[in-house]
């Protein structure tokens, strides 16, 4: 991965920043309606689940939250993914797999505001400051232009930090990913979580808002890529789904809850899928 291309990671880090600098003072003055990710202790399990992740988003083309941007402006190839997801959850819960014992769940370190915390919070923020610190004189002569409608990358993952973050606070696993393998995991008899209506709502109105942005921009279009993508997409979906139930959790989820509540097993399973895509582009080639 070259030097001018990890602009993608920074603003991965600018999102989980974002997302942290809210939460976690949220839950600090407001602790029975704002919430942090609890943690599960780092196994082998999750170090897998979180490489298999990678190697799945590699295969699909695009990780959980690319697979809805790319369903919802048109491309029918990628309902292969969420059927695949949705497939590779139900496996999980049949083998009994999915997530981890409720036993070895532990609070999120921030928890309360002690040094160590607060000292987690001045890091977000720093991180937010200096990644945004060069970027916000144009975006406030952008404001002068009514015209500008799109937002750069940088505010858009700030912008899905802090209200994604938010949402996992306060509405629990909200995800369509996360909703998909709840219900899943309910096929099969496992218990599901207790998110219930306000998740699904919220994971309905994210995929609505994606279709509505993608028409207006002009970038909706409805297209097949044909049989080979379109069986790609599928195993790619098959290998996160399973990946994120094992984990808990998939890329959204980790990225804008668990890093921010410095949640052992998101930390963990986050960093393997992210080793797993840059060696994967890194062996390819190819410039992401």
């Amino acid at each position: 991965m070259r030097q001018r291309r990890t602009g993608r990671l920074r603003s991965f880090a600018v999102t989980a920043a974002g997302s942290g600098i809210v939460i976690v003072p949220a839950h600090w003055v407001w602790p029975d309606a704002v919430s942090l990710s609890p943690g599960y202790p780092v196994s082998a399990t999750v170090l897998v689940a979180g490489a298999l992740f990678g190697l799945g988003a590699r295969l699909n083309g695009a990780c959980a939250l690319g697979t809805l941007s790319n369903l919802t402006g048109g491309n029918l190839s990628y309902a292969a993914s969420v059927l695949g997801m949705v497939a590779g959850a139900v496996l999980i819960a049949m083998a009994g797999h999915g997530g981890g014992a409720a036993s070895d769940l532990r609070p999120s370190p921030l928890e309360v505001p002690t040094t160590e915390a607060i000292a987690a919070v001045l890091m977000f923020l720093a991180i937010v400051v200096i990644a945004l610190s060069r970027r916000m004189p144009r975006w406030l002569r952008t404001l002068r232009d009514p015209s500008a409608m799109r937002i750069g990358p940088y505010r858009a993952m700030l912008l899905l930090g802090v209200c994604g973050g938010l949402l996992y606070a306060m509405a629990g696993q909200w995800t369509y990913l996360s909703v998909l393998s709840q219900r899943a995991a309910g096929l099969v008899g496992a218990v599901p979580s207790e998110d219930g209506l306000v998740a699904i709502l919220a994971a309905a109105a994210v995929a609505a808002g994606g279709a509505i942005a993608a028409w207006r921009s002009g970038h909706f279009q409805l297209r097949w890529d044909g049989h080979h993508a379109t069986l790609r997409c599928l195993g790619g979906g098959l290998v996160m789904g399973a990946s994120a139930a094992a984990i808990p959790g998939g890329n959204g989820t980790m990225l804008i809850f668990g890093l921010p509540s410095l949640a052992p097993h998101a930390l963990t399973g986050y960093a393997a899928m992210m080793v797993v895509l840059c060696l994967s582009f890194v062996a390819t080639g190819r410039d992401r």
